[in-house]
């Protein structure tokens, strides 16, 4: 299972899990995190207290500090030492990560992977922010936020729609690279593109993040930047978990001012960032 750049189709089924299925629930205190995470002046401390509203995120982020991902020195006893041990970026994502991930419950599709599809979704926003720091400074939590969220309606699919989804990912597994989506437009009637801008509407998220989820695979012509950054980074994900070379220019990110080299430097970061999101998957969400 990948959640890589797929190519661009218009086939689509009348069934939609937004109409016939289970629209998961945000629990309690989940959306006002959300909002907080995405003001980028927030300091530790700020940023402790919006946590602590949602206890089950702030016990993971504790556990996490004291994981042997993070090695610390010595236990980390209250949440603010905690965010101050982790950093700002990973306490942003590793947060929202956890908190949008507990309305879900993907076991009923054996070929979901979910070391796979949260090693992805953490490198999709580690992308989203690095591209940002260059093109969209001003909105690095919003791209964040969305590279985060881009691949979430696979992991509804795999709920909603386990045997169609399940087949979808078989398919995809022995096709071309980037395959998944439009393996699931086959199979479910919808990619996980169009499930997650469902998804984001249900939860009243920005618009902008919702066009930023639902174009990720084919930015419109007047695209915003940050769709266009989160398009980007995507595709830019998908080859560095093929272990592939980033050997042409992403043209949306040259017109928004990231030239070659500075996307070489982002692809670089990733690579070498690979093993350890994939370790800090692992102990978020506990998957052996």
């Amino acid at each position: 299972m990948t959640t890589e750049y797929a190519a661009p189709t218009d086939k689509r089924h009348s069934r939609r899990p937004l109409e016939t299925d289970r629209v998961p629930v945000l629990p309690p205190g989940v959306p006002y995190l959300l909002q907080a995470l995405q003001d980028d002046n927030l300091d530790y401390r700020q940023i402790a207290a919006a946590i602590e509203k949602v206890p089950s995120v702030a016990a993971r982020l504790l556990a996490l500090a004291n994981s042997a991902w993070s090695s610390p020195a010595s236990p980390i006893m209250s949440l603010d030492a905690a965010c101050s041990r982790l950093g700002l970026r990973v306490v942003r994502t590793a947060s929202i990560a956890l908190a949008v991930s507990q309305p879900f419950n993907p076991a009923r599709c054996p070929q979901f992977e979910g070391t796979t599809f949260w090693s992805s979704a953490l490198l999709n926003a580690e992308a989203a922010s690095s591209l940002a720091e260059h093109v969209i400074r001003d909105q690095l939590s919003a791209a964040r936020t969305a590279g985060l969220l881009s691949n979430l309606g696979l992991v509804w699919l795999a709920e909603s729609l386990p045997s169609q989804t399940g087949s979808a990912i078989e398919i995809a597994t022995r096709a071309q690279p980037g395959a998944l989506n439009v393996a699931l437009v086959d199979r479910c009637g919808i990619g996980y593109d169009e499930a997650g801008a469902l998804l984001a509407a249900a939860w009243n998220l920005p618009a902008d993040l919702r066009d930023a989820i639902a174009h990720q695979f084919r930015p419109l012509e007047d695209a915003k930047p940050l769709a266009q950054v989160v398009s980007a980074a995507t595709r830019m994900v998908g080859v560095v978990r093929r272990d592939l070379a980033w050997e042409t220019a992403d043209e949306q990110l040259i017109e928004l001012g990231l030239p070659m080299p500075q996307q070489q430097q982002v692809f670089e970061r990733l690579t070498t960032s690979k093993a350890r999101t994939t370790e800090l998957a692992e102990t978020l969400f506990g998957i052996h």
